[in-house]
């Protein structure tokens, strides 16, 4: 009896069981099989960075930051999905995989000679409020921001959406104008 009871309290599963398990399924992209939670991590190093001249407190968050594997991420993730996104991720097709891991290996690059720099500029000058630090930090935040574009148009659409610039896409319109009258 006791084995049935059991048996029937997970089948059935109560409420909450219930809405725990559609916040775990919901952290994949079904576009992708990626959750947009790893980015996060990226995110907030980005925020820190872009505020450090204003927020000199926040130095010490950013000289401890190492960059996380997507499956370190969510082995050591309490969010209740994390056995999906590993799950999910395990089951990507090996190309998309590998695109998604050259753009966060891309991040870490970029992060870890972010947080260098602005080391080794605290240490030459002791404070974080200098004209050096706070280039250091914008240059270091947009360039940050221009991969994590990319990154999360692979967690949103599940491929690497092309952005035309202005001038790429007027030589399209151009181009092809010109191949409809010739």
């Amino acid at each position: 009896m006791g084995d049935n009871l059991t048996e029937n309290s997970r089948t059935s599963g109560s409420a909450a069981d219930i809405e725990r398990q559609k916040r775990a399924e919901a952290i994949v992209n079904p576009a992708s099989g990626l959750a947009n939670d790893y980015l996060n991590l990226f995110n907030e190093i980005v925020m820190m960075i872009e505020q450090l001249p204003t927020m000199p407190e926040l130095i010490d968050d950013i000289l401890q930051w190492r960059p996380t594997s997507y499956q370190d991420y969510f082995a050591k993730s309490i969010l209740p999905g994390r056995a999906s996104a590993l799950e999910a991720y395990r089951a990507l097709d090996a190309n998309f995989r590998r695109d998604f891991e050259a753009v966060v290996a891309d991040l870490d690059r970029r992060a870890v000679g972010a947080v260098v720099a602005i080391r080794r500029q605290h240490k030459l000058q002791g404070g974080c409020t200098s004209a050096a630090m706070m280039e250091i930090c914008a240059r270091a935040g947009q360039a940050l921001r221009e991969v994590l574009l990319k990154a999360t148009d692979l967690v949103n659409h599940g491929t690497r959406v092309s952005r035309e610039s202005e001038q790429e896409r007027a030589d399209r319109l151009i181009y092809g104008k010109l191949r409809k009258v010739g």
